[in-house]
């Protein structure tokens, strides 16, 4: 017996449903930030403060707060300000707060670090998540 064959119609309906399926699976879903290494009580003091200094303050700080970056932006979020800092942590519109929707590059956000340099690793997105969904308390 010969193979089957379909009509024309067909076989550019199942090309076409081929073409879409692979498509859909073209953007890239970000991975939420996982690491063994989060306390169970994340302190800002002990755990954000640090990676805040060693990852943000060189464009997010006193010193360099509106002040025009390389790519002509300025920083304008001097994160040495705890008060500052906490109205960024409050949950946007789909419920992720500002800074953790730019550490993690989310899209709608502004992408930090601006220059993809020296950001925070997972582990340090982790616990500065962990932090901002305990309510980003000053302790």
């Amino acid at each position: 017996m010969r193979g089957t064959s379909f009509p024309l119609g067909a076989g550019l309906l199942v090309s076409g449903l081929t073409l879409l399926a692979a498509c859909s699976y073209t953007k890239e879903t970000i991975p939420e930030p996982t690491c063994t290494s989060v306390p169970a009580v994340v302190s800002y003091q002990r755990d954000v403060l640090p990676i805040l200094q060693a990852r943000c303050y060189r464009c997010h700080s006193a010193a360099n707060y509106n002040n025009p970056s390389p790519n002509g932006s300025a920083g304008a979020l001097n994160m040495e300000s705890f008060a500052a800092l906490k109205t960024w942590t409050q949950p946007t519109g789909n419920g992720v707060s500002y800074i953790v929707g730019s550490i993690r590059q989310l899209p709608g956000y502004n992408p930090m670090p601006y220059d993809g340099k020296d950001g925070p690793d997972a582990c340090q997105i982790a616990i500065i998540k962990a932090w901002v969904d305990a309510g980003a308390p000053s302790n």
